[in-house]
């Protein structure tokens, strides 16, 4: 026989129980959302190589990296030390940028792929005759379709014929052809060397 003890005692377990399962119901769309919004790495590679291919079959470009970390949510992928290449339509005589530190952003509505780089910036190419082009700044972000560079930050181009310091710069790489730019504090300076006896 059911007792109004025993009615009590069951009407409470099975009020405990349903408050249980109301309350675990809650904290499920909570933790949904946290993980939802959280940007945790879904890939990484440790001494990674990235060739692009333009559309002639032939190399466009080259990212080397001691780690490359891909982060889903901003799809962006951070670079430890990276080294890129840009051939360009000289495979033979590419552009060499490196870095401490940068991250590859890709294409969207908004931009182009785009690779930022920054610490200990230096971007240089030379060729057979001895010509060469070496440029140093603390950041630089490089368009590699487009072959384009361009910062905001002091940069200092070195060359066979002198040196020109600057507050910024676009650079488009395949023509070989500077935009410098110059603020209050750092106007556009060039130190021209002497030719060289024939």
């Amino acid at each position: 026989m059911y007792t109004t003890r025993n009615i009590l005692l069951i009407s409470l377990i099975i009020l405990f129980a349903a408050t249980i399962n109301w309350l675990i119901d809650q904290q499920e769309p909570a933790d949904n959302g946290l993980s939802i919004g959280r940007n945790d790495p879904d890939l990484y590679m440790l001494n990674a190589k990235i060739t692009q291919f333009a559309t002639n079959g032939g190399r466009q470009h080259e990212i080397i990296a001691s780690r490359l970390t891909h982060f889903p949510l901003t799809d962006m992928t951070a670079l430890i030390s990276p080294e890129v290449k840009l051939f360009a339509h000289n495979a033979t005589n590419p552009w060499k940028i490196t870095a401490d530190n940068g991250r590859l952003l890709p294409e969207s509505q908004l931009r182009d792929e785009s690779l930022e780089l920054w610490d200990n910036v230096s971007a240089e190419k030379a060729d057979l005759r001895g010509e060469f082009i070496k440029i140093k700044t603390a950041s630089l972000t490089v368009y590699p379709g487009q072959d384009f560079a361009e910062t905001d930050q002091m940069v200092t181009i070195d060359g066979v014929g002198g040196r020109t310091s600057a507050a910024g710069m676009q650079a488009y790489l395949n023509e070989g052809r500077f935009v410098f730019v110059s603020d209050e504090a750092n106007k556009v300076v060039t130190t021209l060397l002497p030719a060289k006896a024939p």
